[in-house]
């Protein structure tokens, strides 16, 4: 068995992770089942755009979510008026791109907590209407927390989820038949439903099994995959286990 990990989340949302899993000696498997496509011309994306000015804050979840924002600004040249809101960005990672594209950002914690983000912006008193440009199929916890508050929030939808295209898919099943990996990362509950799709002959009694939350723990237990380790919600949490089975 190759000392090597199967990864399948999107490329946007796991640089920072495979850039780290890169200094371990371990190859990766990182076959993308999941990829993410900017929304057409809609009056929802048009109308936040041309009221920029309305909301008291813009926070940004994570650096994909950033990517497709300021792909929008640029297009409908606003990127002057986000400069003048005050951005809040989830982790560091999400700040440092802003602070490249122009955008000055705030972050409370390198963690990327939304509870933490959330009680920043109690401490300052930032508690207006909330601009959250994300995803049609990514569940973030953030403006729920903030709706919890009556705080007035509005989840812009700029992008969505798709699969990968079929030639993609025939490449990452070929690749995948000449390899066995040690580690096979479900990261969440939507990962096991792609991969189990993806690979449908997979033998995943030998490798171990690493799981992103309880949630994904219990929907394998349904599959009758067996978990050998769960990690705490976090890539964090998840490159902490490869690191001490390495």
């Amino acid at each position: 068995m190759s000392r090597s990990v199967l990864l399948t989340a999107a490329k946007e949302d796991t640089e920072v992770f495979r850039s780290k899993l890169e200094e371990k000696p371990l190859s990766i498997l990182h076959y993308p089942l999941e990829r993410y496509e900017a929304l057409e011309d809609n009056a929802d994306i048009l109308d936040a755009l041309e009221n920029i000015e309305e909301y008291e804050n813009i926070v940004l979840a994570s650096k994909r979510n950033a990517q497709f924002w300021i792909s929008w600004l640029q297009e409908f040249d606003k990127m002057e008026e986000a400069r003048n809101q005050l951005n809040l960005a989830l982790n560091q990672h999400t700040a440092d791109y802003l602070e490249e594209q122009g955008i000055p950002a705030v972050h409370p914690h390198s963690e990327g907590k939304a509870i933490d983000l959330l009680e920043f912006m109690l401490r300052i008193k930032r508690i207006g209407k909330t601009l959250y440009p994300c995803g049609d199929k990514t569940a973030e916890d953030l403006p729920a927390l903030l709706r919890e508050l009556d705080m007035e929030v509005n989840e812009l939808v700029l992008f969505t989820l798709e699969g990968p295209q079929e030639n993609k898919l025939e490449a990452y099943r070929k690749d995948f038949a000449a390899h066995q990996p040690e580690f096979v990362i479900f990261h969440s509950r939507r990962s096991i439903n792609r991969t189990l799709a993806a690979f449908p002959n997979a033998n995943f009694s030998d490798p171990h099994i690493i799981s992103g939350d309880q949630a994904v723990t219990d929907k394998l237990g349904k599959e009758d995959i067996t978990v050998d380790e769960q990690a705490e919600g976090s890539w964090n949490s998840i490159l902490e286990i490869i690191k001490e089975e390495l």
